[in-house]
């Protein structure tokens, strides 16, 4: 009888570390799955700005620029652009220079953003205090801002690279 509890104490080990191997092995498959990568944000890229809301009024931007230009042929350096990477928002914009017939130099802003879980909603910061918060739509090749403090609207296009 001695000798059956010690085959069974044995059998039961046997057991034990045979279910722990079985263990080890499914949760080293399991933890090595690589996690399906999400699809990048829509908002990423290059854009560029085609019109301007807000106060009941909406500037489309390349009919602005003609007709300056018409006016002003050195105004043509006007430019307003966004690029959006993973961690920031940049964007740059080139205005007429009145005094002098020419453009302004270039003024960028550098924010970084977030994105509120499930929802289009982007806050972008810049240091530590000043905060812009976006509804953001992508439909094609258009993105849309609407701002949440103004419900001011600015519609880009993306730039093809």
């Amino acid at each position: 009888s001695l000798f059956l509890i010690n085959n069974t104490i044995i059998m039961l080990k046997q057991f034990i570390i045979k279910i722990s191997c079985y263990f080890l092995i499914f949760s080293l498959i399991l933890g090595c799955k690589k996690d399906e990568a999400s699809p990048p944000d829509p908002i990423l890229g290059n854009w560029q700005v085609y019109s301007i809301s807000g106060d009941g009024e909406t500037i489309v931007w390349d009919e602005l620029k003609e007709t300056l230009v018409s006016l002003i042929p050195e105004y043509d350096c006007m430019a307003w652009t966004v690029s959006i990477t993973e961690e920031l928002v940049t964007t740059n914009i080139v205005l007429p220079d009145y005094d002098s017939n020419s453009c302004d130099a270039a003024e960028v802003t550098i924010w970084t953003w977030e994105r509120t879980k499930d929802s289009n909603e982007y806050t972008f910061t810049k240091g530590l205090i000043e905060v812009s918060i976006y509804n953001i739509t992508v439909s094609g090749n258009q993105m849309t801002w609407t701002d949440q403090f103004d419900g001011a609207i600015t519609i880009w296009n993306k730039i093809e690279q």
